[in-house]
């Protein structure tokens, strides 16, 4: 029977990659697939397969590192031998329903401190990306980060007060579209769903509701003439265009990703420098940015995504497939 992507069967070696992943994840596959193939030993988990289904035994040495092994009833990996780590898509932590909701969070805050706090601290180790990187790779601070790094970015407003809206938009030509600050998927009465780009029109600039919570307001780029998926792996960057027809995906094209069409296309220089420099000020080692390129040919960070998918654009998925595979089969930068 042919191995199934997810977990390396070739000879007896201790695995050395540690894939953290959900179950299901159809871009990790292609990764593991080539690790397979090269015969690079690694052990696929997911924080979700914690405490229920593996289990971690570290003991501090007196040289102060970390030995024993974190596996489950068939595969693992041995502490110090692991050489990277690919922080891809975790899901929770997952704890047995007979536990209180109060025990599961106590328990999930012990979890956290465990698990991601023993593999952090292994000496040696590249992380694709570390997860308190990932985490502080918010929007304000990629968006500051970038400026400072000599990208230009779209002017924005942060604010729960109405009353900054008008004159903020009135700077912005009267053309302001507004955006969350994390994930666009949610969940309300059991169905998801997904809060994409929308713009903002006059009559809601003074909208009482924006005093609820904090608001991300930014100049709509109206001018736009395509837009552009960055795919960087530890420096090497990978560009696509995006090209959005007349209709939903032309102010977001996560509305109708199926009806984009891809071209290749060339970064100027001086916004590869300023990507270089935004992402060595983030701490990222791999990120998936979104650029708007506008009819003067101005190109726009828009957003830094630590763990953006790429398999979905034919274009440039087996070369980024070979550049994580190199990364992670070399184990360092």
């Amino acid at each position: 029977m042919a191995p199934s992507p997810g977990q390396s069967t070739r000879g007896t070696k201790t695995p050395r990659v540690l894939v953290i992943t959900y179950a299901l994840d159809p871009t990790a596959d292609y990764v593991l697939r080539e690790l397979t193939d090269r015969g690079v030993p690694f052990w696929r988990t997911d924080l979700a397969d914690f405490p229920g289904r593996s289990t971690l035994t570290a003991e501090l040495r007196t040289e102060g590192r970390w030995g024993g092994r974190m596996g489950d009833e068939l595969r693992g990996v041995d502490l110090s031998e692991v050489r990277s780590v690919w922080w891809r898509k975790p899901t929770s932590y997952s704890f047995p329903d007979t536990m209180s909701e109060p025990e599961r969070r106590f328990a999930a805050s012990q979890a956290k401190g465990a698990v991601p706090g023993v593999l952090g601290s292994l000496p040696g180790v590249l992380w694709v990306n570390r997860p308190e990187r990932n985490a502080d790779c918010t929007k304000p601070a990629q968006l500051a980060v970038a400026a400072r790094a000599g990208l230009r970015v779209p002017e924005t407003l942060i604010t729960n007060d109405p009353s900054a809206v008008a004159p903020f938009a009135a700077r912005c030509g009267g053309h302001i579209v507004t955006k969350v600050f994390g994930s666009i998927v949610h969940t309300e009465g059991g169905k998801r769903g997904q809060l994409y780009t929308r713009r903002v029109p006059p009559d809601q600039y003074d909208n009482p509701r924006i005093g609820l919570t904090a608001h991300l307001f930014q100049r709509e780029i109206t001018a736009r003439a395509y837009e552009i998926r960055v795919t960087a792996v530890a420096g090497k960057l990978f560009p696509v265009a995006l090209h959005a027809p007349d209709g939903p995906a032309r102010l977001d094209w996560r509305r109708d990703s199926s009806s984009l069409t891809h071209t290749p296309v060339d970064l100027p220089h001086d916004v590869i420098r300023g990507i270089h420099t935004m992402l060595g000020g983030l701490g990222l080692v791999y990120a998936a940015l979104d650029l708007i390129v506008d009819s003067d040919g101005t190109h726009y960070l828009i957003d830094v995504n630590p763990g953006g998918q790429w398999a979905w654009i034919d274009l440039t998925r087996e070369s980024i497939t070979h550049a994580l595979a190199d990364l992670l089969e070399k184990g360092t930068l």
